[in-house]
């Protein structure tokens, strides 16, 4: 069992999204609307997992088969939703230059909207930002793997989501994929 490794914020991470937005975009940006830089690197002062989470946003699953295509002939392989709905993950065929995750999901969907929110959230709350910090520094200095960690993680992450306005519906979608 691996444990998780949550570092000090390092202000790199958002070169390493730049350089990953020049070598993705221009294959996908004539089918998708947006290409955003979430999870904890992309908040400035954040302990993180150095790793970059990107959703690749489209208005629409029609244009799925047409992104996943596209993604596939530039070193990608979908995974499948990995138990998030609305949310479709990408791997690499090869060892990236830069540790990342990459989503493909809609504007409206809740993974989607989970994602920007906690970002929203933590980079305007600073109290909520220090607590998130100081329990995902506890959380790996305690050994956990990474779905334990997540699983703690998820009912702050929840308590933020409610502060910022999701609805009951989609707050018991995020508790159920995140604490299966």
């Amino acid at each position: 069992m691996l444990s998780v490794e949550v570092v000090p914020y390092n202000p790199v991470w958002k070169e390493w999204f730049a350089e990953l937005r020049k070598i993705i975009w221009p294959h996908i940006s004539d089918v998708a609307i947006d290409f955003v830089h979430i999870g904890s690197t992309s908040i400035p002062g954040m302990s993180a997992k150095p790793i970059i989470d990107i959703d690749i946003v489209i208005d629409s699953f029609d244009k799925f088969d047409e992104i996943r295509s596209r993604l596939t002939r530039i070193g990608y392989y979908h995974q499948g939703n990995l138990g998030i709905e609305g949310r479709e993950a990408f791997g690499q065929e090869n060892e990236p230059k830069y540790a990342h995750h990459l989503y493909v999901c809609t504007a409206d969907s809740t993974a989607h909207k989970n994602h920007v929110l906690l970002r929203k959230h933590l980079t305007e709350n600073p109290e909520a930002f220090r607590r998130y910090r100081d329990l995902k520094l506890q959380l790996a200095a305690s050994g956990l793997d990474i779905d334990s960690y997540t699983r703690e993680k998820t009912l702050l992450i929840i308590k933020f989501l409610k502060e910022e306005g999701l609805s009951a519906k989609e707050l018991k979608e995020i508790k159920t994929q995140n604490l299966a």
